[in-house]
């Protein structure tokens, strides 16, 4: 199988907003185009390096949240909850590094991975008491799936 990064810039990628401080929100979304089949594999790799509009990086105490959009559905399905700590301070290079990259790979917990089909979205929720501003040059959010 071939594997795919998506990108916060990429084609793919919607950005749903810059959150609100303090509570969780969507703030970016993945949509698996047409005639497309990913598979978030339980350890993929992540890269993220989150910034507020001034710049600094959001604090190690907050939390990244993926989840499943069915395609024609309302809600969401939960898939992980990850701690930032182990991203911060780190490059987007560092955390590709097999040294951290334990650490900054995706936990899906008992499930092998998760199947996403044409239509619908891998959605990135976060938590935090800053506001990520995913327009800024300094952020970088990088998802490895596999093509199905």
């Amino acid at each position: 199988m071939r594997e795919k990064k998506l990108l916060h810039t990429s084609e793919e990628a919607k950005i749903l907003g810059t959150g609100v401080a303090n509570r969780k929100v969507s703030v970016l979304e993945f949509l698996v185009p047409e005639g497309a089949k990913y598979l978030l594999k339980n350890g993929a790799q992540l890269v993220a390096k989150l910034v507020d509009s001034a710049g600094n990086e959001i604090p190690s105490d907050s939390f990244l949240y993926i989840y499943k959009k069915r395609a024609g559905e309302d809600g969401e399905v939960f898939l992980t909850k990850m701690a930032y700590g182990p991203f911060f301070d780190l490059t987007p290079g560092e955390q590709r590094n097999d040294k951290y990259a334990k650490h900054t790979r995706v936990d899906l917990g008992a499930v092998p991975g998760a199947r996403f089909t044409e239509g619908d979205a891998i959605q990135i929720w976060v938590e935090s008491s800053a506001v990520v501003d995913l327009a800024n040059a300094k952020t970088r959010f990088e998802l490895t799936v596999e093509l199905e």
